[in-house]
């Protein structure tokens, strides 16, 4: 159910009422008289002679028109003539005849005075109308003690009307001691007289306990009592009874009946009301139009909610037609006298320069007004505004304080947002610990940006214990709702055999649909890792087109793990054409990012021409760099390159270091040619010792150069001592793997008889 507004304590009062004339023919009149039987003449002759019931009969006959021409004005000389002679019935009709104006000048004075003649004489109608001039001082000094002693003389005679007057100056305390019970007791007679005014107020007695024991089925029944009599008051409350199931069931189409029909008669508040209901589709048929119409009456009559109403309407263009302007202008309206919600969105406004121009100093002070009303967006706003210094000197602090309030209150964004404080630091001591709390705050509200930030805290340990399946159970909401990064970390997780994935190496099944999310988003990464799963079959049949494809998309973008991996593709013809020179083209890309692979690949390709025009100086300048980032083999071959004067001059001491650094990695190669070097004592100092040494190395890694060398040196006692069985051990394991030299070694030991 949607509430409406707030239903303030307020009895309705009246402060006038309409005359009535006396008609009846007067008590004291001469039954002997028939009048019926008397010529008009006649009866005029008997007033002049200054009979009273003559004169007061003509005085009748002329106010109503009856067997003469109707002449307010004759009616108020004959009027005029009775009350001369004391005739408190004719003082009373002539006070109507000056109240109104009616054949005499219109005077409140003369008014009260012709009334308190009637009303001496305990004629009702006079005490009540006396009673209304003193209470509103009309032509008369105002007196609410004399205007509630002539309530108090009508009210004790029945009179409805003076008894709820009488009733409401015992409730507000005029001219009497306040009192609720007695208020209450003059309500309920003049009620029971079927009084709607009355009626209303003794229910509002009922509904808020006032001279009254409370009772939510009382207040219904004289609202109801009241509002069938069409007192749009009691409509209206009687609506608010029905909404809040106060003493009557719920019925949403009872009270949107009820409030229509107060708003009909012009009920301000009701007006807004049904605006509501209209909106929201409450007991009746949605209808914008309606509901604007409504709200624009109610705005109109000052009511600053629908005020605020209907600037959101010109805002959003529900019901009428969209104008900045003229939302601007209703909600201002309703800001400027404290409405929170105009105050907010009129803030935004002036973010935007919607409807007028951009002013960040006064959306923040708009911002600040409904803040300090506790409104939690507005406070969630002002936090962001001191965060950022927009319209507002910069300050985490107060940045802090804003966020902190909201976010107390249960704003999720200001519970995400005072988190990130804590987690940088920004306004307060640094504390991952209370980042930790803010964010499962707002994460338990299902507010994506906290649960990614949650699952990484988890995933790494921050103000947390290191736990993976939170950081994986807070990635899977945070992905489910759409959290690209979220989709990202949780997809590499599972391929990383974290969750529901499998062992690593086999997860790429689980994760291909959240990477696919983001990927589909252009993000590289998990372009990149698509390639990668499909390439290497994780979890799934590998399949190279689907990997040539996510690889083509993340090399488009720039990244250089891709382009170097569809490089290979292309080199080795697998899900495309195969291309030496696409396979060139992408390992320049991604070697000049600065990827050593495709840096050394790249080489390899210039050293070969394929793909590329040959080039020993570009495969020197990429053997390069790669070496220099590492890379064993293109340490190796550059040293190659180096020692043998291609693509740069003979440079065998740098070869020698080039090898050194491959060698120490446990490249064989390397080992091989940097032992030569120490053999021949080319580019470093003969060493036959560091040779051997480097021999065995390789030789052990099965390199069947190290080993045939390594045979000799044992055969000849270079850097050892002379083995023949060393020699011949070495010279048939490179035998073994088709070395002829090495066979032919073996040949001449077994000749020599060694």
């Amino acid at each position: 159910m949607v509430n409406m507004d707030i239903k303030n304590f307020k009895f309705s009062q009246i402060v006038l009422r309409g005359a009535a004339f006396l008609l009846a023919a007067l008590i004291f009149c001469s039954a002997a008289l028939a009048w019926d039987e008397m010529s008009v003449d006649e009866i005029k002759e008997l007033a002049n002679e200054g009979n009273v019931s003559a004169q007061y009969q003509m005085a009748v006959m002329y106010q109503n028109g009856s067997r003469v021409e109707q002449s307010f004005a004759e009616a108020a000389v004959y009027y005029r003539m009775a009350a001369e002679q004391g005739n408190e019935f004719a003082a009373t009709n002539l006070g109507v005849l000056y109240e109104q104006g009616l054949g005499v000048p219109q005077s409140a004075t003369e008014a009260a005075y012709f009334y308190a003649i009637g009303a001496e004489k305990g004629v009702v109608v006079a005490q009540a109308m006396l009673g209304f001039m003193y209470q509103n001082g009309q032509g008369i000094e105002q007196d609410f003690s004399q205007a509630a002693h002539w309530f108090q003389a009508a009210a004790e005679q029945g009179d409805s009307d003076a008894q709820a007057s009488l009733g409401f100056l015992y409730r507000s305390g005029r001219g009497v001691e306040q009192s609720d019970v007695q208020a209450a007791h003059w309500y309920r007679q003049s009620a029971e007289q079927g009084n709607a005014w009355a009626q209303h107020n003794l229910g509002a007695m009922y509904d808020y306990g006032r001279g009254v024991e409370p009772s939510d089925s009382e207040a219904v029944r004289w609202y109801q009592a009241a509002a069938e009599q069409g007192y749009a008051p009691a409509q209206y409350d009687l609506g608010y009874m029905i909404e809040h199931e106060r003493g009557i069931n719920y019925s949403a189409s009872d009270v949107a009946h009820w409030y229509l029909l107060a708003a009909e008669q012009g009920h301000i508040d009701a007006q807004n009301n049904i605006g509501l209901i209209y909106r929201e589709g409450l007991g009746v048929d949605v209808s914008l139009p309606d509901a604007f119409r409504w709200f624009k009456a109610a705005a109109e009559g000052g009511n600053v909610i629908a005020q605020a109403r209907l600037g959101a309407a010109y805002l959003d263009g529900a019901g009428t037609e969209q104008s900045d302007t003229l939302a601007f202008q209703w909600l201002k309206e309703a800001a400027d006298q404290g409405d929170s919600i105009a105050q907010v969105r009129l803030a935004s406004m002036y973010q935007d320069g919607k409807g007028t121009d951009i002013n960040l100093a006064a959306a923040a002070n708009y911002f600040q007004l409904a803040a300090e009303q506790n409104n939690i967006s507005a406070q969630h706003q002002l936090g962001v505004m001191y965060e950022m210094g927009l319209g507002v000197p910069q300050s985490y602090a107060l940045a802090k304080q804003w966020y902190e309030q909201a976010a107390e209150a249960g704003l999720v964004a200001a519970q995400n947002n005072l988190a990130l404080l804590y987690e940088h630091g920004r306004g307060v001591e640094p504390s991952l610990l209370l980042a930790a709390q803010w964010y499962e705050e707002a994460a338990e509200q299902d507010h994506m940006n906290a649960q990614a930030s949650l699952a990484y805290m988890y995933e790494n340990g921050l103000g947390v214990e290191q736990d993976m399946d939170e950081a994986m159970r807070w990635y899977e909401a945070a992905a489910e709702q759409g959290h690209s990064t979220a989709q990202l970390n949780y997809g590499l997780l599972l391929r990383a055999g974290h969750g529901e994935g499998g062992p690593q190496g086999e997860g790429g099944a689980a994760a291909i649909p959240y990477l696919i999310q983001v990927a589909t988003e252009g993000n590289l990464a998990a372009q990149a890792s698509l390639g990668e799963i499909y390439e290497r079959g994780e979890g799934i049949i590998p399949d190279d087109v689907e990997a040539a494809r996510w690889y083509r998309m993340a090399a488009d973008q720039g990244d250089m793990l891709a382009q170097a991996r569809l490089a290979v593709l292309y080199e080795e013809g697998r899900g495309v054409e195969m291309s030496l020179r696409e396979a060139s083209a992408w390992y320049t890309k991604a070697a000049e990012q600065g990827h050593v692979g495709a840096q050394n690949n790249l080489a390899m390709l210039y050293r070969s021409g394929l793909g590329v025009e040959q080039s020993d100086e570009q495969a020197v300048r990429w053997y390069r760099a790669a070496a220099e980032q590492g890379h064993a083999n293109a340490q190796t071959n550059l040293g190659f390159l180096l020692e043998n004067g291609f693509g740069a001059p003979v440079a065998e001491a740098e070869a020698a270091s080039w090898y050194q650094k491959a060698a120490d990695q446990g490249h064989s190669l390397a080992q091989y040619n940097l032992a030569m070097q120490y053999e021949q004592g080319r580019g470093v100092a003969q060493n036959y010792t560091e040779a051997l040494r480097l021999y065995h190395l390789a030789a052990e890694d099965e390199h069947i150069g190290a080993q045939n060398n390594l045979g000799l040196m044992y055969y000849n006692g270079l850097g050892t001592e002379v083995s023949d069985r060393d020699a011949k051990h070495w010279f048939a394991a490179a035998a073994a793997q088709g070395h002829e030299g090495a066979l032919n070694n073996l040949a001449m030991m077994e000749e020599a008889g060694r």
